[in-house]
């Protein structure tokens, strides 16, 4: 699919206080397996396994995402050691989907960056630099959680710096999965346009790469289906070709 005919599904992104996930009205996951290092309790392992086996069940694909931590600490050392926490946990609870979206880029994982930075902005470019070098040569193409502003005040807004997060060294395309915290829906708009919330992705991704994220949180608050007890959860509008 192009992405001026995508393929849209509707995925849940989910972590282990959101509770058990039901993707009997949805078409997959993203379920959070790392924050900064030696996230992955016992407590925590046991969900994240129960998550797969219910997306085994339903047949339907997984992914992972973490938390960054470059607020805490940045620097690429700290990035790589990161990433290795997360591949730490994929060798130990199994490897996530590859999936392939509208504006033709890919990813299996993802980082999700909130948390704003006091270091300096070379400091946390070169912690995400080494977070993506570090999964990606171990075969898991990443992808970005983030905003548009998250991105300009913390590792800068300039066409290098935005060419290098949505830019491969090989020339492929990371996809941009766009944040949308608080107050939001909890039911499925019937009128929910395409690419919604353009206005919280970089200006050059709009320009340079797609009409709107390729993964779109529309809600953080949707009661209905996605979860077993009910509780409110994030949804999001994937693109695919």
């Amino acid at each position: 699919m192009s992405q001026l005919n995508p393929r849209v599904e509707q995925w849940i992104d989910a972590y282990w206080r959101t509770g058990d996930i039901n993707l009997e009205d949805l078409d997959g996951a993203i379920l959070k397996c790392a924050e900064g290092v030696n996230y992955l309790t016992t407590d925590r392992k046991a969900w994240l396994t129960t998550q797969i086996d219910h997306a085994k069940a339903a047949g339907k694909p997984w992914q992972y995402y973490g938390f960054g931590r470059p607020d805490l600490r940045p620097g690429a050392s700290n990035g790589a050691s990161e990433a290795l926490d997360m591949l730490g946990t994929i060798e130990e609870v199994g490897a996530p989907s590859l999936q392939y979206y509208a504006d033709g880029s890919k990813a299996s994982v993802w980082i999700d960056l909130e948390r704003d930075c006091e270091a300096p902005k070379a400091e946390v470019q070169q912690w995400l630099w080494a977070w993506f070098e570090t999964v990606e040569a171990a075969g898991f193409p990443g992808g970005i959680y983030s905003s548009g502003s998250w991105l300009a005040d913390n590792i800068g807004s300039d066409d290098e710096t935005m060419a290098r997060v949505f830019t491969r060294a090989d020339g492929s395309f990371r996809p941009m999965w766009a944040a949308r915290y608080g107050d939001s829906p909890k039911t499925y708009p019937p009128n929910l346009v395409k690419y919604p919330i353009t206005v919280k992705a970089p200006n050059w991704y709009l320009l340079k790469r797609s009409p709107g994220p390729v993964v779109a949180q529309w809600t953080s608050s949707r009661e209905e289906g996605g979860t077993v007890n009910g509780k409110g959860h994030d949804s999001n509008l994937v693109y695919l070709r």
